[in-house]
């Protein structure tokens, strides 16, 4: 029996050894956020990837929402070959996105003006809606359906993502006569992924209250190339995607009125968003307005906590009241002002980026002339004794509760460089978390080998709270992350982030090859690229390539990026506009 006992025992043991295998290498129990198995997974991306054979457009539901209401959904609202296209030149044009933090924030006032909204939108360009080849495939079928003409008024493109606090009312784009076509632009999507667009109306069940309530009418899933058309007074939802789904659902809201002789304009909270030009442009000109903006600094009261890596020496600054709460509004308004962009989530599990999916990145050279880097430097020369560090990236993160940033270093071993965060959130306390940590990785101890990449062992040095106006000054080759807020924190964690080298020559190092990832370059450039990520041209002693050079470099692969997005985004106008 004793001898059975331990033929059992290893039995369970290699059983359970196979078990944690299939699960460290992609096996059923291992997964993504889709929860699907990695066998499934492969014949889905295939799927995608070879679309079957599209139908005719047509209306597949008409849908009783209540109040004497009707909606129709519309599939195969958009052609397969229009649909990337389509999307793509949305997602881009001269304007980023607004997030909506009026309505994300503890202190605002729920019978605001933008309530409800999603937290991301962007005004739709009506003039190029109006030319494209989806609206004059759609409009005779809309005109039908509402036995009227209709004409075009305005129009949103709107972000949805896991835990965005929607509740159920009228859009913000409701008004008489109107109606609203909106687009799920999505190829795929998933069963279980949510995003459902329902209607609601008002009814009263006896059994739990007097008092009428919303209830649902009909509910309709998100398809590609699907679009519903509503009247646009009508309460409704938008669900955000399940925690199963990290990237975003993409919607698009055209309205659209009866009334052919209403000329009203519609605003909307993007309404004010400047272009992309304007906002470089303005951008240099923040000044510190007030009156104590020439006071001497006593930097050695400011400063909270030194933290240390113990390995290399490397320190982390923490410091408190470096700015009053006026200039930190004001920065803050500044910056925020300049919108954002979308970085789509990347599933790989290693720690090659921070994957922070909402940012904007903003002018370096533009940033000089504020006085915020004039305060900077004479901080950085306080803290170092050195006078000649020079930014190459600087930018506006936002971090949301939904939000899955990683580990990461924003610089090489090899290269002396400093990140500097100045937190902008206002209303944090403990239990919204949101700490930036910094780890150091331990060597392998044996379970590197079993759980692959994405499961390397580390060690905290610190972690310190986005206290508003805190700064915190590293080493940039300390692996740190991001720590999204609470899930009961419905606001953004916002942190100013500045990268900066130890003088113009090795910024511009780093500007030109960050840009050459972008161009179309020779063997012989390619070379110099990876000359210049390795650090073999940083000694002007021991290099023939002088800061001129790289000036030069830089604007010339800036120039050649920015032409080749201009002839790409041209190609798509071509593809997307009614061919006559």
């Amino acid at each position: 029996m004793l001898e059975m006992a331990r033929k059992l025992d290893i039995l369970i043991v290699i059983f359970c050894m196979v078990v944690y295998l299939r699960q460290a290498y992609g096996g059923r129990y291992v997964r993504l956020k889709d929860g699907q198995e990695q066998e499934d997974q492969d014949e889905d991306t295939q799927e995608e990837r070879t679309f079957r054979a599209q139908g005719p457009m047509q209306i597949t539901r008409e849908l009783d929402i209540g109040d004497d209401k009707k909606a129709w959904v519309i599939d195969n609202a958009i052609l397969q070959g229009d649909f990337y296209p389509f999307v793509e030149i949305l997602t881009q044009g001269d304007k980023d996105y607004t997030f909506v933090h009026q309505n994300y924030s503890k202190t605002a006032n729920p019978a605001s003006w933008n309530f409800g909204s999603a937290p991301w939108l962007k005004e739709l360009d009506i003039c190029f809606f109006n030319s494209t080849k989806t609206w004059h495939r759609v409009l005779p079928m809309v005109e039908k359906l509402l036995n009227k003409p209709v004409k075009l008024k305005s129009g949103t493109i709107e972000y949805l993502r896991s835990l965005d606090a929607v509740p159920p009312q009228q859009h913000s784009l409701c008004g008489k006569d109107r109606y609203i076509l909106t687009f799920f632009l999505q190829d795929s999507w998933k069963l279980n992924s949510y995003g459902q667009l329902s209607f609601y109306t008002m009814s009263r069940n006896p059994n739990m209250s007097n008092e009428s309530r919303l209830e649902v009418t009909e509910t309709v899933h998100p398809h590609g190339f699907r679009a519903t058309l509503w009247p646009a007074c009508h309460t409704v939802l938008f669900r955000a995607p399940s925690v199963n789904f990290f990237q975003h659902l993409m919607q698009l809201h055209v309205v659209m009125t009866t009334d052919l002789k209403n000329n009203d304009e519609i605003s909307t909270p993007a309404s004010g968003t400047r272009t992309m030009g304007k906002v470089k442009e303005d951008f240099g000109s923040f000044r510190f307005s007030n009156k104590d903006k020439e006071r001497v600094f006593e930097y050695d009261k400011c400063h909270k906590k030194s933290y240390y890596d113990k390995s290399k020496n490397r320190p982390i600054h923490v410091y408190d009241g470096l700015f009053t709460t006026e200039e930190l509004h004001a920065w803050k308004a500044h910056i925020i002002a300049c919108n954002a962009k979308l970085n789509p989530f990347d599933p790989a599990p290693e720690e090659g980026h921070d994957n922070i999916q909402w940012m904007e990145p903003l002018n370096v050279d533009n940033f000089q002339e504020t006085d915020m880097w004039k305060r900077m430097l004479g901080f950085l020369e306080h803290v170092t004794n050195e006078t000649e560090w020079f930014p190459y990236d600087v930018a506006l993160n936002y971090v949301r509760s939904g939000d899955h940033s990683r580990i990461h270093p924003d610089s090489e071993r090899h290269q002396e460089e400093l990140t500097l965060l100045l937190y902008l959130t206002e209303d944090f306390n403990p239990n919204d978390y949101a700490e930036t940590t910094w780890v150091d990785m331990k060597k392998d101890d044996g379970v590197l080998g079993y759980i692959g990449p994405g499961g390397e062992v580390y060690e905290t040095i610190a972690a310190v709270a986005p206290k508003f106006g805190r700064v915190a000054l590293f080493r940039g080759n300390i692996e740190h992350a991001a720590h999204p807020p609470s899930t009961l924190y419905f606001g953004c964690r916002y942190a100013n982030v500045i990268k900066m080298t130890k003088n113009r020559r090795l910024a511009f190092i780093k500007r030109v090859y960050e840009k050459m990832e972008g161009a179309d370059l020779t063997p012989q450039m390619q070379r110099l690229s990876m000359q210049l990520q390795r650090g073999m041209h940083d000694d002007p002693l021991k290099s023939k390539i002088t800061l001129g050079n790289l000036e030069k470099l830089f604007s010339k692969y800036s120039l050649e990026v920015s032409n080749k997005e201009k002839s790409y985004f041209t190609e798509l106008l071509q593809q997307s506009h009614q061919m006559m």
